[in-house]
């Protein structure tokens, strides 16, 4: 009976915040919602609960200086991943939609959960319907944590495909910085004639707009860099600052030695992600053996606790 009553107060606590938050955020938010992709967000419609619930900020003054100080750090941290992801235009606008996804998520997990438990607790295993409460109150404060690491995989995936386009964006800069172009003509001309929707051609982009805006050269390449985060890049923008101050011709054989240093990095990736796939594959394969052998050898075992 006590099992059922715990389970029941943590179902009303988290459903009833669930249904809270969700009649509270109606028509609120849909000016900031109409921005947001449904396929990157797939909890898009459960957003506007989290950020409602973002907007509290009373609970916040019972919590120690320690605690205080790990969030905003932690919040900081966040907001330099998605710095890097949306670029600093969008940057503050994404990460108010972040922080709403992540408290929907946790919600969404921690009312589901509850509910669950608390039906197997009524239908007499109030053993795992206890477990299943317990996993919803730690889901509520351990899902936004895990929602914010998926961001470092996207970023990993978002260097890796500018590396994986890098050396062929210099090659094309080398040759026509050698036929007599300037490195900013050059880098226009590869904008204006490029036809693929690439990370590393929208940044590339975002910089020229800076320079024909005002921005010196040298600083817009630097932002570049920073903005893609990629050994590779810093190294060749630093190649480029170099140029620009010195107004020397050295810079073809330096960057074309780049390009060749950047050609191998390109194939050490390919190389690992094609052992990352090949490792994927195993997985289904394992599972598909482990079915043949069960297909095979239950009718043995059954023939042999039959016989005897």
């Amino acid at each position: 009976m006590v099992v059922k009553v715990i389970c029941g107060i943590i179902c009303v606590i988290f459903v009833g915040n669930f249904f809270l938050c969700y009649f509270m955020s109606r028509n609120r938010y849909e000016d900031s919602m109409e921005y947001v992709d449904k396929e990157e967000y797939g909890l898009k419609d459960f957003i506007p609960m989290g950020l409602w619930m973002s907007g509290w900020q009373w609970q916040q003054k019972f919590f120690p200086i320690q605690m205080k100080s790990f969030m905003a750090q932690h919040r900081n941290q966040v907001y330099q991943k998605i710095l890097e992801l949306k670029g600093p235009r969008n940057a503050a606008f994404f990460h108010y939609i972040h922080n709403g996804y992540r408290l929907a998520a946790a919600m969404i997990t921690s009312a589901g959960a509850s509910i669950v438990g608390l039906i197997m607790a009524f239908q007499g295993d109030p053993a795992n319907g206890l477990i299943l409460s317990i996993v919803a109150v730690v889901a509520f404060f351990a899902v936004p944590f895990l929602v914010d690491n998926s961001l470092k995989s996207q970023i990993e995936k978002r260097r890796l495909e500018i590396r994986m386009e890098f050396p062929e964006f210099v090659n094309k800069l080398t040759l026509l910085v050698n036929a007599g172009m300037t490195i900013s003509r050059a880098w226009e001309k590869i904008i204006n004639e490029n036809k693929k929707n690439h990370i590393l051609y929208s940044e590339m982009q975002y910089a020229l707009m800076e320079i024909k805006a005002g921005k010196p050269e040298r600083i817009a390449y630097e932002e570049f860099a920073r903005r893609c985060r990629v050994k590779e890049v810093t190294k060749f923008v630093s190649v480029i600052v170099m140029n620009l101050r010195r107004g020397g011709g050295e810079v073809i054989p330096v960057l074309r030695e780049q390009g060749n240093e950047c050609w191998e990095m390109r194939k050490n990736a390919a190389r690992q992600l094609g052992e990352e796939a090949g490792t994927k594959i195993l997985i289904p394969l394992m599972i598909m053996f482990l079915g043949i052998v069960l297909v095979v050898a239950t009718p043995a075992v059954l023939g042999m606790t039959s016989g005897m």
